[in-house]
């Protein structure tokens, strides 16, 4: 996958390309950069109609390559090294949007199949009490 990043780019747009590659993955842009394995802080948050030359340090335009093989940490990294940009990517779990601070050594394809099982609607569960048991069915049809 690739992404264009230069000043006219708005962040829905890098957002979008990405959710379209990893649909249970998403990213967000912050006003601070964070650590390997930390959340960043939801008030530095930047909306997602901010184009990307209104909150960059650098103005270089390029293009990035994210591959499947590219590990969380890899990506956040290279934006804020490319291009002034902090970014953290998120992950979907059970509907919920979470920060990858503990999964940044997975790569995307990794963490995108992850977050696709933890909110995957046809997971099993235990039955409910209130349903007899197997056994007793089979007990019962013998008498």
């Amino acid at each position: 996958m690739y992404i264009e990043v230069n000043d006219t780019t708005t962040i829905h747009h890098i957002q979008k390309r990405f959710e379209d590659y990893y649909p249970y993955l998403s990213i967000n842009f912050y006003k601070m950069p964070h650590k390997k394995y930390e959340a960043s802080k939801e008030g530095d948050l930047i909306p997602g109609n901010k184009k990307i030359g209104e909150v960059k340090k650098t103005h270089v335009s390029a293009i990035l390559e994210i591959k499947p093989s590219s590990m969380v940490a890899e990506i956040e990294k290279e934006f804020l090294h490319r291009f002034g940009l902090s970014v953290q990517v998120l992950r979907k779990q059970k509907g919920e949007w979470v920060q990858t601070r503990g999964t940044d050594d997975f790569t995307v394809k990794e963490l995108n199949e992850l977050a696709r099982n933890s909110s995957d609607d046809y997971i099993l569960s235990e039955p409910d009490s209130e349903y007899p048991d197997e056994k007793a069915i089979d007990e019962s049809e013998g008498e």
